[in-house]
């Protein structure tokens, strides 16, 4: 019995030293040990298991449906919007211009929030302002302000879109390790184009009673619409991935809008470079007295930020 009490004192000793260097307990060794002798002569000893080191933190994999993430757009469009003679129109004078020119390079944003399981709410915005310098090709009537024939005129455009979109992952289901995706996209979206327009060689000219003759216009035509369409993205390899969308809606005699974009995505950490086309294309109702219209495509850049990517 003393034997027995003193080796448990000196393996209790021994434990609590390692406790002490360590700051951790030592696990003892259960399988396949021999039991201890009972020995005057024996001395006890512990043996302490390597150190396991802490596995390393691995990001989840990327999938980019998944997550918070904010893009920075950049725009490169060609091409320009034209005024139309809508069917309100009682005066028989035109109203059909060609604004002329082409848009300045367009920025925009994009906020993407997750809802559910590897779906998003899009949030986006982009902002297009154009000059042009047209021929009246014709007497024209502009927002209720004439021009003659030949005039020279000067016409400024502001083009915003809003648009809300709810990406739905469509297939495949479950996602598991599949590298496309196909996403149905059920939006809503707002549309609006102020034009200003402007004779500028004609501002000294006077009425028969010398009165200024305006030879100004400024208006606005904006409308809100629903939108379905379709989304997909490919991951190329772990860095690299393709990224599709398009989406539009028409009513007969009624406004028209539809976009579409595609690009290639390369990945470095947390954030995403892409680069690709992007197209847009609306019309404003031609139930009014004038209507506006516009195909605008062109090349499309953009940085991404997942600020949540990686985190456990």
């Amino acid at each position: 019995m003393r034997n027995a009490l003193t080796m448990a004192a000196r393996i209790l000793c021994a434990s609590l030293g390692c406790i002490w260097m360590t700051g951790r307990p030592i696990a003892a060794q259960q399988s396949g040990a021999t039991p201890p002798q009972t020995s005057t002569t024996q001395q006890s000893s512990t043996t302490t298991p390597p150190a396991t080191a802490p596995a390393p933190v691995v990001a989840p994999p990327f999938y980019a449906g998944d997550g918070l993430s904010l893009t920075l757009e950049y725009w490169l469009g060609t091409g320009h919007p034209n005024m139309g003679t809508g069917h309100a129109n009682t005066s028989g004078i035109s109203n059909a211009l060609d604004y002329a020119g082409k848009p300045n390079p367009a920025p925009g944003a994009v906020l993407s929030i997750p809802v559910g399981k590897h779906n998003a709410l899009r949030v986006s915005y982009f902002r297009v302002q154009g000059n042009g310098n047209p021929t009246a090709p014709t007497a024209l009537e502009i927002f209720g302000t004439d021009y003659n024939q030949g005039d020279y005129l000067a016409v400024h455009y502001t083009l915003q879109n809003a648009k809300i979109s709810l990406d739905y992952l469509s297939w495949p289901f479950p996602v598991k390790d599949s590298k496309f995706h196909l996403k149905t996209l059920w939006e809503v979206q707002f549309t609006t184009i102020g034009t200003a327009t402007d004779a500028p060689l004609r501002h000294d000219e006077t009425d028969a009673s010398g009165n200024p003759i305006n030879v100004q216009a400024a208006g606005t035509d904006s409308f809100f619409y629903p939108s379905f369409g379709l989304g997909a993205d490919y991951l190329i390899s772990q860095k690299l991935r393709f990224e599709g969308r398009a989406s539009g809606f028409a009513f007969p005699h009624r406004s028209t809008i539809w976009d579409a974009e595609a690009t290639l995505n390369y990945r470095f950490g947390k954030f995403e470079i892409l680069a690709g086309a992007k197209a847009f294309h609306f019309k404003t109702s031609p139930e009014r007295n004038e209507f506006v219209q516009a195909t605008l495509p062109g090349a499309f850049i953009g940085f991404r930020w997942y600020p949540e990517y990686g985190r456990r």
